[in-house]
């Protein structure tokens, strides 16, 4: 959203999510909200670190965080960009 904002468009975080989910760059509902669909995968626009955490009573944690690429930072900005042009 900081990058796109500073091409001159005026989004933040939370319009900038939503507009992905409806979209269709990303899950919209469930327990895998927020993570990229398969279309958006196969175009290389994110990518998904895992980490694991040892909780205190033995159980391990895995969180799932969705990262966007380098090219998918391109992609987005020129999307936004053509939008405002038009």
């Amino acid at each position: 959203a900081k990058l796109i904002r500073q091409n001159g468009v005026d989004i933040g975080q939370n319009r900038l999510f939503a507009w992905l989910r409806e979209h269709g760059y990303l899950i919209g509902s469930g327990d895998r909200r927020n993570m990229p669909t398969q279309r958006a995968m196969d175009l290389g626009l994110f990518d998904i670190k895992e980490r694991t955490f040892q909780n205190p009573d033995g159980s391990v944690r895995i969180t799932k965080t969705t990262k966007v690429t380098g090219k998918g930072q391109q992609y987005f900005i020129n999307k936004f960009l053509q939008k405002e042009a038009v």
